[in-house]
């Protein structure tokens, strides 16, 4: 017994002692995505903290503690907004994070309050909440809190969502409308699929896969693509409209609907956006980002996207990836754990340089390039999350890189690792994919004590 209550002593004085830093999803937490043109958001938000990261040409992220219990989040063109329900005070609280100035403003709404079926939205002039009183009503509130104006449908509110650069869209009785002016415009045409995101400005998508067409005050069902009804995004470069199929992005041609190129990832992909000429594709736990010009395209009319090959360069299929136990000719590595399966290099020491990195594995034809988020890491250390891209002629390999230790994607083993750590066996935080690989420190495929006393002697 004394045993057990000094370990759980040592547990919660190690818990007062280092500051959270968790950058992590917590458990029994809710996870918002969306898109527009400023970039791809994703916020993960339980209890009071919020973790927001928006993914772009340059990846930005903050981390937010507010006072009250975070019950919805939306994000547009940079400012995050957060709604908790103050029940003993029949008001919504609102808090307004803009992530480029780094400010957050709070305000509360009387009377208001959300529920889970409840709808919001917000442009750059309001907030759009779905009235809890009445399903065919919407409020819009302003940036401080005062009621601006009320709008009425025909029928229930289904989808509230904001537009690409601008506006607001409404979906009421599986009809589209646009807020004009001062009120709410009934787009003619075709009815829609909910739940909708904007593409661009002219293209909107359906979670089921429905792609349409606005074109002014009409919306026309053009076509419908692959789905696992799990994106929360879709983009268009130039004639071609991306969409996300579990690990395959593919390519359509907008005109005509055809599938016409795709890229496989090494992660389920939920959100894309459109930099350039680059897609930013958003997984469970990494980004990667993709030239059009690195998309495979069928080189015969018989050679269809839909044809597994061994990864997302490859036109034959010549390699081992994508196959269990598979290897790829050239690649290989007597320090460290290759996985052609899962795509991911594991066993690598803290503290391990990118020279050093790349001297303990053998890529004979291949370029080897780590990439920390979207940007080329030529020197320090080699983290966490960090991936390493393998360039060939035909072929194009990444592979997400797991640190004994590092929790954070730093590199080395810290305070804050251990602090991660505690967050997991305590019940506030959750590892996933290679963080759970890097925090398995024992290599029993179990996370517990054992790896935090191991993580604690090694600090």
């Amino acid at each position: 017994m004394k045993r057990i209550l000094t370990i759980c002593m040592s547990l919660v004085l190690m818990t007062v002692s280092f500051c959270s830093l968790s950058s992590f999803t917590t458990q029994n937490s809710l996870t918002y995505r969306s898109a527009d043109s400023s970039g791809a958001y994703v916020v993960d938000f339980s209890g009071k903290h919020a973790q927001i990261i928006r993914y772009g040409s340059r990846n930005y992220s903050a981390s937010l503690n507010v006072s009250y219990t975070i019950s919805a989040v939306c994000a547009y063109q940079g400012k995050i907004v957060l709604f908790c329900d103050d029940t003993n005070n029949n008001q919504l609280i609102v808090y307004v994070y803009y992530l480029d100035s780094d400010l957050l403003d709070s305000f509360a709404i009387y009377g208001a309050k959300l529920y889970g079926s409840t709808d919001f939205a917000c442009d750059d002039r309001a907030i759009y909440i779905e009235s809890h009183r009445d399903s065919h009503e919407v409020k819009a509130y302003s940036y401080t809190g005062s009621l601006n104006n009320t709008y009425r449908f025909d029928g229930e509110v289904t989808s509230l969502f904001s537009g690409y650069q601008s506006g607001v869209h409404a979906v009421a009785a599986d009809r589209l409308y646009t807020l004009s002016g001062k009120g709410f415009t009934s787009v003619s045409g075709d009815s829609v699929e909910t739940p909708l995101f904007p593409a661009n400005n002219h293209i909107l998508a359906s979670v089921y896969g429905s792609v349409y067409v606005l074109d002014g005050d009409r919306i026309t069902d053009t076509f419908t693509v692959d789905t696992d009804f799990e994106a929360g995004s879709a983009c268009v470069i130039g004639d071609r409209l991306y969409y996300p199929d579990g690990r395959t992005i593919y390519g359509y041609d907008i005109e005509t609907g055809e599938k016409i190129c795709y890229y496989k990832t090494a992660d389920d992909i939920r959100l894309l956006y459109a930099d350039g000429n680059n897609v930013i594709a958003v997984g469970r736990t990494s980004s990667v980002s993709i030239h059009k010009n690195d998309f495979t395209e069928p080189r015969t009319s018989d050679e269809s996207p839909d044809k597994e090959y061994s990864n997302p360069a490859d036109k034959t299929p010549s390699s081992g990836r994508g196959t269990s136990g598979g290897t790829v000719s050239g690649i290989s590595s007597d320090v460290y754990g290759i996985d052609f399966q899962q795509y991911r290099i594991t066993g690598i020491s803290p503290d391990t340089t990118i020279a050093g990195f790349k001297s303990n594995i053998r890529y004979d034809g291949y370029t080897l390039t780590v990439y920390r988020d979207n940007d080329v890491k030529k020197s320090g250390n080699v983290g966490t999350a960090m991936t390493a891209v393998f360039t060939s002629s035909d072929s194009n390999l990444t592979f997400e890189l797991a640190v004994n230790g590092d929790l954070t994607g730093e590199g080395s083993r810290n305070s804050r690792d251990l602090n991660l750590l505690m967050d997991y066996l305590i019940g506030a935080a959750d590892f996933n994919g290679v963080y759970s690989i890097a925090a398995n420190l024992s290599g029993d495929q179990t996370i517990d004590v054992v790896d935090l006393a191991l993580l604690k002697s090694q600090i």
